[in-house]
């Protein structure tokens, strides 16, 4: 009897949930051809992502279309995307932007799409992104509770049915309307997804869900995204960085393009909130960390962790001096002081002719000052900060005149740089002045400014390299004899100083300087050190590296992409 009452139960539950899964239009031959459909759409939209991401002037790499535009149902634009969209945006799979045909569910119903933030272009212009995509940007959907579980989901969204009410799940007789511009979510999907988060869900309560969820992760983008993002560093970034380095004469006399001197690496942490600031340390004999993409002429506020303006500094707490190195003069008084809160050196005063010589050249004067941490980061030299400038002693007579100076810099072997420039003052009587006249010689501190490069408004063809942050995923390691500490004549020898990568094109033991595109990071918990963004002999911490086959297998992962910065001829 217990046995045919057990039996009765079995086959009364079986009839029960086979009733509720055809009411939600749910069988396995259903979810199979479903699985099928999404999957294609799937693979659709990781090889569209790769593909946006590649062209020279794609200002956004890596972003996913939005869904299609509303006002396309059913018309001859269905299935194209819309041009932007609010964030995070629920609507249908824009399969004509994929290169799909229009791929149908089990209940011969299009597919539906959700697009997380920041990984779309949103409906604002200012940025046109809510946030940047790299390597390091979470997904940003919660599915079924878990935050960061996905960038997108494509979802089949079965027949239309009456949703009864429960837990997580309004109540809702569902149509699918024909007319052109009608769609409502809640029509097509039910629970989380019918309201559009925050909660997207994967499963819910029988008799009230029957969307098939495919989840798009950050895993799934990345490799593709990064192979591209590769060849467009090589193409359009590295270029840029050539010329930030150190190789015109104005950095001394050792330094020159076929010689150059690379700035110090930033001490290896977090990439996400390293200030990116050089430091002279070197690690068991080779420098290298993250790529020093600090900036100085910026807002600390607004401009983010690796804003520092106060990292090139004055090496003295006194003015520099300005003193007479020739001609014929001599200075009648003199002031050194700061101005602008420490950001310019002045000195000024009044300079006499020389009696009895008033018709030699006017007198030669000079003022010398060194800035610390120039090598610190990537700078360049701009002689425009540096200015003399005379005038008559009442005002009378010709307008101000302004002395073209002459100025040299040397880079010092401990980072800094010693900047003396010099002009030749008007001869006082030749310019029908009294026999004495006012000076001024001037030096602002940001005569040291930052590259072009630094700033997404300056870097030209390399602000999508700027505003997405891919220079936090660079590792960056200069041979040791090419920094500021090997002055006065930066080299190293192929076979012996250089550094070496294996696995590259021959020869591979001449490089100056190299970059690694670490990609995804493959390990979880707190940042302890490059190991927990390279892989086998790049985290080493010497100066051989290596490339291997991009791979993704559970026991030897490897998403290294290794760039040559400079190598010996």
């Amino acid at each position: 009897m217990l046995a045919i009452i057990s039996f009765i139960v079995l086959i009364s539950t079986y009839l029960l949930v086979r009733q509720l899964n055809a009411a939600a239009g749910v069988t396995v031959d259903n979810r199979n051809h479903n699985a099928k459909v999404l999957n294609q759409a799937k693979q659709a939209l990781i090889g569209y992502v790769a593909q946006q991401t590649a062209p020279a002037g794609e200002n956004n790499p890596g972003r996913l279309p939005c869904p299609e535009a509303p006002g396309n149902y059913g018309t001859a634009s269905e299935g194209i995307a819309a041009g932007n969209c609010t964030l995070p945006a629920v609507g249908r799979l824009p399969w004509r932007t994929l290169g799909l045909d229009k791929l149908l569910d089990a209940a011969s119903e299009p597919l539906w799409y959700v697009v997380s933030p920041g990984w779309a272009l949103s409906n604002s212009t200012t940025p046109p992104l809510t946030t940047f995509i790299n390597s390091m940007s979470p997904g940003q959907l919660t599915v079924d509770g878990v935050a960061d579980t996905a960038v997108a989901l494509i979802i089949a969204p079965g027949a239309a049915f009456n949703v009864p009410a429960a837990p997580g799940c309004a109540a809702k007789s569902q149509t699918h309307p024909t007319a052109a511009g009608t769609l409502d979510r809640s029509n097509y999907l039910e629970c989380g997804n019918a309201t559009a988060g925050p909660n997207f869900v994967t499963t819910g309560p029988s008799a009230s869900f029957n969307d098939q969820v495919l989840r798009v992760a950050t895993a799934d983008l990345l490799p593709g995204i990064e192979a591209v993002i590769e060849k467009r560093i090589v193409s359009e970034v590295l270029p840029a960085l050539k010329t930030a380095v150190y190789t015109g004469p104005e950095w001394g006399s050792g330094i020159s393009p076929t010689n150059p001197l690379f700035p110090y690496p930033a001490l290896f942490g977090d990439p996400s909130t390293s200030n990116l600031q050089g430091a002279a340390v070197t690690v068991v004999g080779a420098p290298q960390g993250l790529l020093p993409f600090n900036r100085t002429q910026c807002t600390p506020a607004t401009d983010g962790p690796r804003c520092i303006p106060t990292l090139t500094a004055w090496a003295s707490g006194t003015p520099p001096d300005v003193t007479k190195i020739g001609g014929w003069g001599d200075f009648q008084t003199k002031t050194c002081s700061w101005q602008s809160g420490g950001n310019v050196a002045l000195c000024e005063g009044e300079y006499r002719e020389d009696l009895g010589n008033e018709d030699k050249p006017g007198m030669i004067i000079r003022m010398t000052a060194t800035i610390n941490n120039v090598a610190m980061g990537f700078r360049i030299l701009n002689i425009a900060k540096a200015t003399i400038e005379a005038e008559n002693n009442d005002g009378t007579g010709l307008p101000l005149q302004i002395i073209t100076p002459t100025v040299t810099s040397t880079m010092n072997s401990n980072g800094s740089v010693t900047i003396s420039f010099s002009g030749r003052l008007p001869n006082i009587d030749a310019m029908g002045w009294e026999t004495w006249a006012l000076y001024r010689i001037r030096l602002e501190r940001s005569v040291i400014g930052d590259h072009a490069l630094l700033d997404e408004a300056t870097a030209g063809s390399a602000a999508w390299f700027v505003r997405n942050q891919w220079y936090r995923l660079l590792y960056y390691a200069p041979a040791p004899g090419h920094t500021a500490a090997a002055l006065p004549g930066p080299s190293c020898t192929s076979g012996g100083t250089c550094l070496s990568v294996a696995n590259f094109p021959m020869p591979n033991n001449n490089k100056r300087a190299i970059l690694i595109l670490m990609g995804r990071r493959l390990t979880g918990g707190p940042v302890t050190g490059p190991a927990d963004y390279l892989e086998f002999g790049n985290a080493d911490l010497n100066t051989t590296f290596e490339q291997r086959t991009i791979s993704r297998a559970a026991n030897a992962p490897f998403n290294d992409r290794v760039l040559v910065l400079d190598a010996n001829p």
